[in-house]
């Protein structure tokens, strides 16, 4: 088996020629949790989010759930002006959620009205926007709401080094919320059902994988954002932090997911080529 990994990943091509088939700029990094090993492309750039700004306001929505400022049994009225880009997503319109059911609608399904809604109710992408910051962690900017992006305006952004850092902050539960918050927030991550094709891509199956997407529209031959970050549990127990931003590719969508798809394994493969290397490291000190 160990001859087997060797081989990968000395056959399989590199994180520059993975990232190449998409054509325009790619920003990787992942980050083996217990080693500290790492892997990076562009990853200090700052990348466009899309719906990945979803997963700090997630983290925000539960942050005043744990200080009593929000009740996730609290029911929402929805309205006409709630629909984004002339539609409801997933909720229905006119309705009553509650925040918890607004919450997994934006996680689970990256729905863009739970979204807006949830923003609205924890102060705007300015109070998202600080908690991170509070957290420690730079590279991470967030200016809008879905509706602003819709209308045109800039992106949030992201470099991939501190969406790694934010992810490795709540596989440890270090980012403020309480014991049950955090496993609520990554069973929503795990529940996530867009972008199989990406970090999931190529991974062995039944690989555990807790992740959010980000995608944009595709103007002018080009698709400004495909995204996708998340947690991805190694054979041996091992967490890998991974964060990929493909920005402005002219490659169709299959091409745009396959080079996440593949980024990922790669850092799959790596990441567990090296602990079987240092476990048979350890067999032969102890003969």
């Amino acid at each position: 088996m160990l001859l087997l990994a060797m081989l990968l990943a000395v056959a399989s091509p590199s994180i520059q020629a993975i990232a190449a088939r998409a054509g325009g700029t790619v920003g990787f990094a992942a980050l083996d949790l217990a080693s500290g090993r790492s892997l990076g492309l562009h990853q200090d750039d700052p990348f466009p989010m899309q719906s990945v700004f979803k997963l700090p306001i997630a983290i925000e929505v539960l942050r005043q759930v744990d200080e009593g400022k929000l009740d996730l049994d609290r029911a929402i009225a929805l309205g006409p002006t709630d629909a984004r880009d002339g539609s409801s997503g997933t909720l229905a319109i006119p309705s009553r959620p509650t925040i918890g059911e607004l919450l997994e609608a934006m996680v689970v399904n990256s729905d863009n009205v739970a979204c807006d809604r949830l923003l609205a109710l924890v102060g705007g992408p300015s109070a998202v926007d600080a908690g991170i910051r509070g957290l420690g962690i730079a590279g991470i900017t967030i200016r809008f709401s879905e509706l602003e992006m819709g209308a045109g305006k800039r992106d949030n952004t992201s470099t991939p080094a501190a969406m790694v850092a934010l992810l490795a902050r709540i596989a440890h539960q270090r980012v403020g919320l309480s014991p049950g918050s955090s496993k609520r927030l990554e069973d929503l991550l795990f529940r996530t059902d867009t972008g199989p094709k990406r970090i999931k891509g190529a991974l062995p199956a039944g690989t555990p994988v807790a992740h959010k997407t980000g995608t944009s529209r595709t103007q002018a031959g080009k698709t400004d954002a495909t995204n996708d970050v998340g947690l991805i549990s190694l054979p041996n127990g091992h967490r890998v932090a991974i964060a990929i931003f493909v920005h402005a590719s002219p490659a169709d969508e299959q091409a745009r997911e396959e080079t996440i798809a593949h980024l990922s394994r790669a850092a799959y493969d790596t990441f567990t080529a090296r602990s079987l290397r240092r476990a048979r490291g350890r067999i032969h000190q102890g003969r």
